[in-house]
């Protein structure tokens, strides 16, 4: 028995750690005994640099199985698990191509990395783009410090082990997995006709003729004009095996998807394959993984959707002579080809026809790994594991055919004649980058059973390269109109046929990263838990001794349940206490210490003359050093009533000290603020995660589950306050900003100004100072899973919330004038008969950022509504044949007046940027598809 755990120790492929996740509906039958609990607490989950008993985990970890990822079919792996771990944030983003953002515990930092470590089979990345759903078998995250702290600076915000499926002993195995699906916007915006948008902007304006209010030609719905009915495809077809010295999977997919934003497309195709080799007597096991993708891209502008918002419905798409519709208004208050403008917002579908991008990314990930068993108790492990990337693209922008859509009565004459200077025809971008990431680790286990003492222990040594790209941006002016843009030449004479193209190389300065590392596992007669783990490491972008640190934790557990006392408790199966602290750092930044010249054109010398060459912008501090994240974690663990609920409860308080802060010094010393390791930011919560299990008669299995997060999130402390600028962020391309970093707040605190009141104009009051009204980081998130299996059917409903964060609708907020408004803006506004109307009058000024545009963030989304039969045994040699139909995202319930909640922003969740402002966004959508698995 002993021997077979200290196999298990070494099994990659683990099942879910306990109290995670419900049961697989189709994989797994729950008996009414504690027989489901004992293997299940068997199981292994990984936990860097090898794998333990989930029984035995005395860190915070997760874990999600296959059948789980899949229920939810999706481009990305990340965006399917959506609720299924406590303490996991995912922001969904259903833009083609486009990556969820993730968030484990809270934001920590915000000039530093902000994404988890992905390791895939071993090998580390930030980039898994090119995974497919279907070759996963298990997603492990772990969340505490104590559990992080073996990976040392790459774990500062989580990681995130991801096991791809592998071979099984038996004959050949061969599964088929697809489904196809539509996609459409889950909510919509009521906006104005063309009769209120007329009143509304002729009372903003004074007049009642300005806009004529009776017989507009036109009512056009701009976001029915910019989309259509997406489409989703998905096939997968995989051999798997194994043989007395070998095993095998080889898997091929293909995902297809026509996004919802007309012209919006996005293509993937990958191939996985994963070898287990035995050889020496089973003494030497070699495990190589390939993981080859390619993926086309075709992108639009997301402003569309803001300008479909904006856009005035009184304005035809297109003009019965065939020219692009204009915000133009004649004399007679119609939309004409002549008149005078009333707003500055592009017709959005000329704004999609027009612009033409392509994206081309190849993505290969590798490892080999090698596990050599130099004795019962002591193995040799070696696995080297890169990643490299190329992406392709290009952009051709129609200058002057842009300009004559603006312009409907324009000619190419008087184009010329207004751009006399510079009469650009076009433009062609084109880009070309590569980036290329390796790891080598290398790491000794001792394990052995010493009577009632176990002992395993690790001991290796780290060495990572990354941030090793090059990037090839070439620009050329007129070229001739083509069907494939892939092409640039950029000839001898240039010059004279296309002045101003250029070319732009730059190559990325390799950070090498150096870690020496130790793990001891100890228990005592399987009831005493106890670890330690220690990481010496050394990083490049630092400075002299500030490039090494040392990362310790601690963590230990108790199985009161296993105690003499506890043997006439019952009902009460399992019970465990756990503890653990630990430390990460985090430098997973530019390097900010690094001297950095800008070149340009400068005054010096006695005659102050003008010259070409370098200026330094801003000083260093050559002190700077890691981001250190301090996390004491206490856990229980328990199952009772026979097993049939079980859970898990977990209390953090992490500390994020050193922050990195932009500081503001005289200007003497340097123009720009400085960085300096400034502040102090934390996060404190609770997790609880709870499941029943149980079986009525013999035919039908049920679950229920459901986890719940709460994290305050707070900049605790700022240790030189008095040089601490406005920290300033969320702009909305209006000249007015949202967000600011603010002492004694959540990082992402919207800034704005409080509205009072209405003036005797009907115009809005404000305080006299900005006020603080709320973050967009959520401060409780949960997830809800139940499901049953009768015979042949399964069905499962997964939901997924989030509450205690504000939104801010920037696309109501960026107005200039002349701009459609929502319909309910002229349900209640405020006139003099009606002080207390919710709205202000009609109006063009351009707004300030103030509590109007606050919203309540809060909302609870029906992930996936999943309805299967698997066929009874019909063809000999096929063993399951299963169809489903599956609704993503089919409900949503939120007070949020925009589009979506989701708000991830476009710099991926940068707190600064714009994530929790609805402005240029992608809408959620929801998705009706059906599917077919087939294994032989």
């Amino acid at each position: 028995m002993r021997k077979t755990l200290l196999n298990i120790s070494f099994c990659l492929v683990g099942a879910s750690a306990f109290a995670q996740v419900p049961p697989t509906p189709l994989d797994s039958i729950i008996p009414n005994d504690s027989i489901f609990f004992d293997n299940q607490m068997e199981e292994v989950v990984l936990i860097g640099y090898g794998s333990k008993k989930a029984g035995a985990i005395t860190g915070s970890v997760a874990q999600v199985k296959a059948a789980d990822i899949v229920r939810t079919p999706s481009q990305s792996p990340i965006q399917a698990i959506q609720g299924r771990a406590a303490g996991v944030n995912i922001v969904t983003n259903d833009e083609p191509g486009a990556l969820p953002t993730i968030r484990i515990r809270g934001l920590g930092t915000i000039t530093a990395g902000r994404d988890p470590l992905y390791v895939v089979d071993g090998v580390e990345t930030t980039n898994i783009t090119g995974l497919n759903p279907n070759d996963i078998a298990t997603i492990d995250i772990l969340k505490d410090a104590s559990s992080l702290a073996i990976y040392g600076q790459k774990g500062a915000n989580g990681v995130v082990l991801i096991t791809t499926k592998r071979g099984k002993r038996g004959d050949i195995k061969v599964t088929y997995d697809g489904y196809y699906g539509q996609k459409f916007i889950q909510r919509d915006v009521d906006m104005a006709g063309s009769y209120r948008y007329a009143y509304y902007n002729n009372t903003a304006l004074g007049s009642s003729s300005y806009f004529n209010l009776d017989s507009q030609p036109y009512n056009t719905n701009w976001l029915d004009a910019i989309t259509r009915t997406g489409e989703m495809m998905n096939n997968t077809i995989s051999i798997s095996g194994a043989s007395d010295n070998a095993n095998y999977y080889l898997s091929a997919s293909n995902y297809k998807e026509r996004g919802i934003l007309n012209g919006t497309a996005f293509e993937r195709t990958s191939i996985v394959m994963k070898n287990e080799f035995r050889m020496l007597n089973d003494k030497l096991k070699v495990t190589p993984f390939i993981n080859l993708s390619n993926a086309n891209t075709t992108p639009k502008p997301l402003s569309a959707f803001t300008n479909a918002y904006r856009q005035a419905p009184i304005m035809p798409v297109r003009y019965p002579n065939g020219r692009w519709g204009a915000p133009l208004v004649n004399e007679l208050g119609f939309n004409d080809l002549t008149g005078q403008r009333y707003n500055n917002v592009a017709n959005p579908v000329a704004q999609l026809y027009y612009y033409n991008e392509e994206r081309k990314n190849v993505l290969l990930t590798g490892s080999i790994k090698a596990e050599l068993e130099i004795l019962d108790y002591l193995t040799f492990t070696s696995n080297f594991g890169a990643t490299a990337e190329w992406v392709r693209g290009y952009t051709f922008t129609p200058t002057r055919e842009l300009w004559l859509a603006a312009n409907p009565t324009g000619t190419i004459d008087e184009y010329i004649a207004q751009n006399a200077q510079n009469p650009i025809i076009n433009r062609l971008d084109q880009r070309r980058s590569s980036n290329y990431r390796w790891n080598w680790d290398n790491f000794v286990t001792f394990s052995k059973y010493f009577d009632t003492h176990k002992v395993v222990a690790v001991a290796g040594y780290s060495r990572s390269t990354f941030g090793v790209w090059e990037y090839l941006n070439a620009t050329r002016f007129d070229v001739p109109e083509q069907s494939n843009y892939w092409s640039l030449n950029l000839s001898s004479n240039n010059e004279e046929v296309a002045p101003g193209s250029v070319v732009q190389n730059e190559t990325g300065t390799p950070i090498v990263n150096l870690a020496y590392f130790g793990r001891l596992e100890y228990e005592y007669n399987d009831k005493y838990l106890f670890t330690a783990s220690v990481r010496r490491e050394s990083i490049s972008i630092f400075q002299g001794d500030k490039k090494n640190a040392v990362f310790p934790s601690v963590s230990a557990g108790w199985i009161i349940s296993s105690e003499g006392f506890m043997d006439n408790v019952n009902f009460l199966n399992h019970l465990k206490i756990r503890g653990g602290y630990g430390e990460v750092g985090n430098a997973n930044s530019i390097a900010l210490n690094a001297v950095q010249f800008s070149n340009g054109n400068y005054a010096f010398g006695p005659d102050q003359s003008i010259n070409p060459g370098l200026f330094n912008p801003g000083q260093i501090d050559r002190n700077l050093t890691w981001e250190t994240m301090k996390e004491y974690d206490l856990g229980i663990d328990f199952a009772m009533l026979t097993n049939r609920l079980s859970g898990t409860i977990d209390v953090y308080d992490r500390k994020n000290e050193d922050l990195i802060l932009p500081i503001d010094v005289p200007e003497v010393l340097s123009p720009d603020s400085v960085f300096l390791n400034s502040g102090v930011v934390s996060n404190k919560g609770v997790e609880v995660t709870l499941k029943w299990q149980d079986r009525i008669g013999e035919d039908i299995n049920y679950w229920i589950g459901g986890n719940m997060s709460y994290n305050k999130n707070e900049l605790e402390e700022i240790y030189n306050p008095q040089l601490f600028g406005d920290y300033i962020g969320g702009g909305l391309g209006n000249g007015q900003y949202t967000k600011q970093v603010l002492l004694g707040q959540p990082l992402g605190s919207f800034y704005v100004y409080e509205t009072t009141g209405f003036n005797s104009d009907g115009a809005f009051t404000y305080s006299d100072q900005r006020v603080v009204a709320g973050t967009y980081i959520p401060t409780t998130t949960y997830g809800i899973n139940l499901g049953l299996t009768y015979k042949g059917i399964d069905f499962s409903v997964d939901a997924y919330g989030v509450a205690g964060n504000k939104l801010y609708n920037g696309k109501k907020a960026q107005r200039f004038g002349g701009e459609n408004i929502e319909s309910a803006l002229l349900d209640s506004f405020w006139t003099p008969s009606t002080p207390n109307a919710t709205n202000p009058k009609p109006n063009n000024d351009v707004p300030r950022a103030s509590t109007y545009y606050i919203e309540n963030g809060d909302y609870l989304r029906i992930n996936n509504i999943t309805l299967g039969y698997t066929l009874p045994e019909m063809i000999k040699g096929v063993d399951k044949v299963r169809i489903y139909a599956t609704a993503v995202n089919p409900f949503l319930f939120t007070d949020f007046s925009g589009f979506s909640p989701e708000l991830s922003g476009s710099n991926n969740g940068d707190p600064l940027g714009n994530a929790g402002i609805e402005l240029d966004a992608y809408p959620t959508n929801k998705s009706f598809l059906f599917g077919l698995n087939v294994a032989f």
